[in-house]
């Protein structure tokens, strides 16, 4: 805070601060709640309440949303309702606190589909939420997804981000995709359906490969690690704000 107090560009700081933040509380990879609380106190106390206001605000949203999830997950063990058919984590965030985040309207998996509606009808019900609209964001989202190549046969787990997760899903029911088709299917433009496919294209783990403009799973893929953990790209809104700082 030392070094801050001398900043001219204050401001500029902050707003990468808080879109650092952001990213660390949604995918949950902050070290130390605390250490992110105390930081933002004594911003407070150098720069003042409203410059903290949706820094806090984001903070307290997680905690709301982690009691929502709890009661959500305790509504569909005591109805006798199906069970969700994956492992579904959802938080419902306030949008004047939170960054704003390039996202799409995307056709996702039914299982997905399916708890996405059974969560639907659980908030819509709620007498706190009449007047309230619920949104869905997929930019932050992650998935782990275990997955078998059809070449070896080996499976693994894969951490990536909701649209990466749907960009796989597609090849369960096409052998080859062009660009095109992909940005079709997702709703993308060219250029967030680029970064996607370039992103399950790295040195490190290429689970696609690419041949005469199409895509495919690579039948060669293989890894020394059961779990791996793939970058997500950015999207143009985010690169946009990174530049500014």
């Amino acid at each position: 805070m030392k070094l801050f107090s001398h900043l001219t560009d204050k401001d500029i700081f902050i707003e990468s601060f808080k879109n650092f933040m952001a990213k660390r509380l949604l995918s949950e990879k902050s070290e130390s709640i605390d250490y992110e609380k105390c930081i933002v106190t004594k911003l407070k106390v150098n720069c003042g309440r409203t410059v903290t206001d949706s820094i806090e605000g984001m903070m307290n949203d997680l905690e709301i949303a982690k009691d929502k999830a709890k009661k959500y997950k305790e509504h569909r063990s005591t109805t006798q309702q199906a069970a969700d058919p994956i492992d579904f984590d959802i938080k419902i965030l306030t949008t004047s606190y939170w960054p704003s985040y390039k996202t799409f309207e995307l056709s996702v998996p039914p299982e997905i589909k399916t708890c996405m509606d059974s969560f639907q009808d659980f908030y819509t019900r709620l007498p706190t939420n009449h007047h309230r609209e619920l949104k869905w964001n997929f930019a932050m989202g992650t998935a782990f997804v275990s997955a078998k190549i059809p070449g070896t046969g080996k499976t693994y787990d894969l951490i990536v981000s909701t649209y990466q997760m749907c960009v796989l899903y597609l090849f369960n029911f096409h052998s080859e995709l062009s660009l095109a088709d992909i940005s079709e299917h997702m709703g993308f433009d060219e250029e967030t359906a680029k970064k996607n496919m370039q992103s399950l294209m790295t040195g490190k783990a290429r689970i696609l490969s690419h041949d005469n403009g199409k895509f495919k799973v690579n039948a060669k893929f293989q890894s020394a690690h059961r779990r791996i953990n793939f970058p997500v790209p950015m999207l143009e809104e985010a690169v946009k704000k990174e530049r500014i700082t």
